[in-house]
């Protein structure tokens, strides 16, 4: 019995938890450890269409933002992977560090999705307003999360655990990304679908929208669209509120999801952006969509909402040349959104769909 006492290692972490802990702080390390090898995995898929973005297209404020944001991604998931698996002399003072690279993650992520959601109805000033303060919203309920989570050494050791998740802080954290991503879904949603949509008066559009193919047809706009992209960072964000509110769950489960939360939310804010400046997605988001074949007895009239957004202004010499690959209204909208070089676009296409 006395030798059965005597470990080979006392000093493990795993010796001085719980059992039930133990094993969840396994299964913690494990999904950090395979986020952090997808996120690398999908930045080496991605390494070409980076460098094109940055040598082969005009460097604007979105491609910084791009670049940001998976910076600060890596970093969070960097960071969190360092503080399960190493051994840290302040588990606090890294604590505060995941909390600060979250912050700056779900910001630069968030300002992507506002670019996206702002070229699409530009220019239309309470959109940008609208969007631009659930944007600060974001970064104000992001910087709350420092507050609430807590670390501690394990026993005598140096390795570091979770010791507590404040739930107001996280959860408001959490809200408000979600708020912010339903609205944009939903308002480029409406966008498309006015598009797809053509008839005079909203009942004609139910007709249309309920008769024939109108519910394929939109389901493909939808898809042209990159729509199911931010349909999967809405889910995402509901999925880890719900595990917030789960207070049967220990403390460690509740920061476990968060982790590949963020870095899939960015993962898809960042695919759908690498779409739009390689032109497999219009930048006004309805440009190559189609609108639906409405029947005979419909008094069919042009729809405002399928027209260009703007007009074109200040073009320069490169943005007048010849280009196949996109309209001339998805050449001008991409200003806003910041993905010139449309004749290099159709020598991209192949690479991103191998990519991403």
């Amino acid at each position: 019995m006395a030798g059965a006492t005597e470990l080979p290692n006392p000093f493990t972490p795993l010796a001085f938890l719980p059992p039930a802990l133990a094993s969840q702080f396994e299964v913690w390390r494990y999904v950090i450890a395979a986020t952090l090898g997808a996120y690398v995995w999908d930045i080496g898929l991605n390494l070409g269409n980076d460098y094109d973005l940055l040598f082969k297209h005009r460097v604007r404020f979105s491609t910084i933002v791009y670049f940001l944001s998976k910076a600060f991604t890596l970093a969070h998931v960097l960071t969190f992977f360092i503080f399960a698996v190493a051994l840290v002399e302040n588990c606090d003072a890294l604590a505060l560090g995941i909390s600060i690279s979250a912050v700056l993650t779900q910001s630069t992520t968030a300002m992507l999705f506002l670019l996206r959601v702002t070229a699409v109805w530009h220019p239309n000033k309470i959109a940008f307003g609208v969007f631009s303060i659930l944007w600060l919203a974001v970064l104000g309920a992001g910087i709350t999360s420092p507050l609430g989570i807590r670390g501690a050494h394990i026993g005598p050791t140096m390795q570091c655990i979770i010791t507590d998740v404040l739930p107001g802080d996280v959860e408001l954290a959490t809200i408000m990304p979600l708020v912010n991503d339903t609205a944009i879904f939903f308002a480029i949603s409406y966008r498309i679908l006015a598009h797809v949509l053509v008839a005079d008066s909203l009942a004609d559009r139910l007709r249309v929208f309920f008769g024939g193919n109108g519910l394929s047809a939109l389901s493909q706009a939808l898809l042209q669209g990159g729509q199911h992209f931010y349909l999967i960072a809405v889910v995402t964000h509901i999925t880890l509120l719900v595990v917030l509110k789960m207070s049967q769950l220990p403390p460690i489960y509740h920061v476990m999801l968060s982790i590949p939360g963020l870095a899939l939310v960015n993962a898809m804010a960042c695919l759908v952006f690498r779409r739009i400046k390689f032109g497999l997605i219009s930048s006004d988001g309805i440009s190559n969509i189609p609108t639906i074949n409405l029947p005979s007895d419909f008094h069919a009239t042009t729809n405002p909402r399928s027209l260009p957004l703007f007009h074109p202004t200040d073009l320069t010499t490169s943005d007048l040349e010849s280009n196949t690959t996109f309209p001339f209204e998805t050449r001008v909208q991409k200003e806003v959104y910041g993905s010139g070089d449309g004749a290099e676009a159709g020598q991209e296409i192949s690479k991103i769909k191998n990519s991403a």
